[in-house]
């Protein structure tokens, strides 16, 4: 029985087939700290990423490395684990489209779709890219030199007939379409879903060709009773959000709590794969009369100097580098704080060291080790929240803090991190202003003052640091560690929490990196 409210939330499963790089990091932190965040509100959560292992792409690869697919996607599942252990990222569920359980469960779905008249059997004639997983007809294709090119990645396109079943995807166009429009806040970038609409809605559906008999890296059909025919990527991809919580299991716990009767069900993705997520997904859960997910988070993408990170430019970051030089939980700072969800982000590694010193070392370092420094300095036995004793300029502290801590709320529920971020780093420069308007280097003579303001400081850094604990929990968890004080949302507003603790703290926090 469902007693908090709960959130569900999945990265996309990313596919295995080239290296990471911060792109991963990018999609998966967010999710992480979309969770941590929901998690520190009370929320009951469940948090679910994963690789997508099956597709011709897939099998090309391996036959290239001279091994079986089952080989290459078992090596590629441990890169992805290592990096997430790697940035100290947990997850509920590790997704893999080769799982037993799953391919039994998509199996079951494409019977009942089949029993429904959803799905039909016929020929396929068009394009097809290998490297894109992704059906086109020729006038989507761009041609050049007699041959057919992606719009989107460029690749080379290849002319395929075979037999194929479908997915009647044409009858749904009218209800997305009406679904869009009366639950504007589904996709969370207005101008993806205007784009969605015209340029694929407004045309009319085509039905989705959704086996393939040319090769047989996939989800068989064999025990079904439908030989030769593999289930293609996105039907048996796109469920892995389902079968992560034992849908048309007998234990279906986590599907009937996170999703039937859940409170969010959230999902975040690249914009390069909005058409799958935002039109083929709530259609699919539509023909199975399932809920819809309650918010699609549709994220830009990192800009480099070449441009969009792509294997084919050879512009792909390895984040495994970055980590080590800077740190798992600074990284993770850098691109939950600095990526908005609607436009694309110029990234550098001069532009991320002058945002971690800027924002930690400068901003938030500095107001920390100064104050602890002074707590240290004149108060062996800790400070006392008096509050028969502030003035205005400590009350004006307490209102900021209180407006701080309701913005960030605001921003967090509408998934906006960065702006969340922005506004507890302007409350830690009111506290650095705050500083050098009270001047508490100059009261050691004056103890009951300097007490006021070092304890309302105190209290203004655990706002900081619980709203920073969602992205960095470990670093942030260690400055009150020797007090044994959590950082914990219920003890916000008890201004006493720092009476009598004693600061016996020499770490520096948040050092400025020197290149």
């Amino acid at each position: 029985m469902k007693t908090n409210k709960t959130f569900y939330i999945s990265t996309p499963i990313y596919y295995p087939s080239g290296n990471l790089h911060i792109g991963h990091v990018l999609t998966t932190t967010l999710a992480w700290v979309y969770r941590n965040y929901k998690k520190q509100q009370g929320y009951e959560t469940f948090f679910v990423t994963g690789i997508d292992e099956h597709g011709q792409k897939i099998q090309k690869k391996a036959e290239e490395l001279n091994i079986l697919p089952q080989k290459y996607v078992n090596a590629q599942k441990e890169k992805f684990e290592n990096l997430w252990n790697l940035l100290h990222i947990d997850y509920d569920y590790f997704s893999r489209t080769t799982n037993l359980k799953h391919e039994v469960i998509i199996q079951k779905i494409f019977q009942k779709m089949l029993e429904k008249k959803i799905i039909y059997k016929g020929n396929y004639e068009g394009l097809y890219s290998i490297n894109d997983e992704e059906f086109l007809t020729k006038s989507q294709a761009i041609k050049k030199d007699n041959n057919y090119y992606h719009p989107t990645s460029g690749h080379l396109l290849q002319e395929i007939k075979e037999e194929s079943y479908f997915f009647n995807m044409s009858s749904f166009t009218d209800w997305i379409l009406k679904y869009f429009k009366e639950n504007p806040n589904f996709l969370s970038n207005k101008a993806i879903e205007k784009e969605l609409i015209n340029n694929f809605l407004n045309k009319g559906l085509e039905d989705l060709s959704i086996t393939r008999v040319s090769f047989d890296w996939g989800i068989k059909l064999d025990k079904i009773g439908i030989s030769k025919h593999v289930i293609y990527v996105w039907l048996d991809a796109l469920f892995n959000y389902l079968t992560a919580l034992n849908y048309l299991e007998p234990n279906n716990d986590n599907f009937v709590k996170f999703w039937e009767q859940g409170d969010e069900r959230v999902h975040i993705l690249g914009k390069e794969i909005s058409r799958f997520h935002a039109i083929y997904w709530p259609i699919f859960l539509k023909s199975l009369d399932l809920k819809m997910p309650t918010k699609e988070i549709i994220h830009s993408w990192i800009i480099t100097p070449e441009g969009k990170m792509s294997k084919s430019k050879g512009n792909v970051i390895d984040p495994i580098p970055l980590i080590k030089k800077y740190g798992f939980e600074e990284i993770k700072y850098f691109f939950a704080s600095q990526i908005n969800l609607d436009s694309d982000y110029a990234y550098s590694e001069e532009q991320m060291v002058n945002v971690l010193n800027a924002d930690l070392a400068n901003n938030v370092g500095n107001l920390i080790n100064r104050t602890i420094k002074m707590v240290n300095n004149s108060f062996s036995n800790g400070t006392i929240y008096d509050k028969e004793n502030l003035e205005d300029i400590d009350k004006n502290i307490y209102d900021e803090l209180n407006k701080t801590y309701e913005i960030y709320k605001d921003e967090m529920n509408k998934f906006y991190i960065d702006k969340a971020m922005k506004q507890v780093l302007f409350f830690s420069s009111k506290l650095n202003e705050y500083i050098d308007i009270t001047k508490p280097w100059t009261l050691k003579d004056n103890l009951m003052r300097l007490n006021v303001i070092l304890n309302t400081l105190l209290n203004g850094i655990y706002l900081i640091l619980l709203c920073l604990n969602i992205i960095m929990p470990i670093k942030t968890n260690n400055i009150f560690n020797n007090i044994s004080l959590d950082l914990n949302r219920d003890k916000l507003f008890d201004f006493a929490k720092f009476n009598s603790k004693i600061l016996d703290i020499k770490t520096i926090f948040f050092e400025r990196i020197k290149n």
